[in-house]
């Protein structure tokens, strides 16, 4: 449990907020320095995707292990969202970026720029008028509006989430401790891939769709938001001929070229499909129970060895 602890700590709190270019490389390079201490190789990659505004936006992937070598490929995204003050449901599986959560995560600075309006057209220019330019209100004019372009600026992409523990830093924290379990010959059957993009248009899975030829023919699984709840949800598409003795398997599927993946995630299961990522996106997302992390890191490693070859050929014998 210590270990847990340690690892709440560092990617939930001390790098929980994975928004910025900056922050995505200060988290890869921590998580690389620990993932190599535990006997993998991480190797990251950059990707510029052109946007058309004629700007360029990085997207890294962290790539961990010999995803050429081995059997099964366990991924999930890493990058954080924007705040969304839990006014929108968030699912699994689903690509979270959307017009409407995007205008809610500004309505503060649209708020504030509307203050600043009255405040400029009704109190400061009237008294600029008569005071002159040097008064107090055209001082306090002058920093409103420069304040206000420099939110602006800040957060013109969106207010980022602070608190990410359930969604994603829970999958990233199982991972971990997965690898932690892994003993060597597992290590070299098992690769890990944390991707960009999750939270806006997924262009970190579809680096990994293009990372060689044999992606196609590789066994995958996702995981996503796995703190959510206590029991855990698998999910496939209608094509994949991934089984897993024991365990009643959905169907569900990603935007992915790839043809042979699990989804895994926990939480109930609504009306319509879907799986609800509680407090996903807002300031309420601020607790993991360690006890849950255990027990599905402990069920994940169960399905990896369902789905390995030594698992399998000892079932056979």
């Amino acid at each position: 449990m210590e270990i847990l602890k340690d690892l709440v700590l560092r990617y939930c709190v001390i790098f929980g907020k994975r928004f910025s270019s900056k922050e995505k490389i200060a988290f890869l390079r921590v998580i690389s320095k620990e993932l190599s201490q535990l006997g993998y190789i991480v190797d990251a990659k950059l990707a510029k995707l052109k946007l058309a505004t004629r700007r360029y936006e990085n997207y890294y992937n962290a790539y961990i292990g010999d995803l050429n070598k081995a059997e099964l490929i366990i991924c999930t995204y890493y990058d954080t969202a924007i705040n969304c003050f839990n006014l929108q449901k968030n699912y699994a599986f689903t690509p979270q970026f959307n017009k409407l959560n995007y205008f809610i995560s500004i309505a503060p600075i649209v708020f504030l720029f509307i203050i600043s309006l009255i405040l400029n057209y009704f109190v400061f220019l009237p008294n600029i008028s008569t005071q002159g330019f040097f008064s107090f209100s055209g001082i306090s004019s002058i920093i409103s509006t420069v304040l206000l372009f420099f939110v602006v600026f800040k957060f013109k992409s969106g207010i980022p989430n602070q608190k990410n523990f359930v969604c994603n830093s829970s999958s990233i924290i199982t991972i971990i401790n997965l690898i932690n379990q892994l003993d060597k010959k597992d290590k070299k059957k098992i690769a890990f891939v944390l991707y960009d993009g999750g939270n806006s248009g997924q262009y970190g899975l579809k680096m990994l769709e293009s990372y060689s030829s044999q992606m196609k023919d590789k066994k995958f699984i996702f995981i996503d938001s796995i703190g959510n709840g206590n029991d855990l949800i698998y999910l496939k598409p209608e094509g994949s001929s991934l089984q897993i003795e024991g365990k009643t398997i959905y169907t569900g599927k990603m935007e992915t070229q790839l043809p042979n993946y699990i989804m895994i995630t926990s939480g109930n299961i609504d009306k319509e499909g879907k799986i609800v990522i509680n407090n996903a996106h807002s300031s309420k997302d601020n607790y993991l129970s360690n006890e849950i992390i255990e027990k599905h890191t402990q069920s994940l490693h169960d399905v990896c060895r369902s789905l390995t070859t030594r698992y399998v050929n000892n079932n056979q014998k």
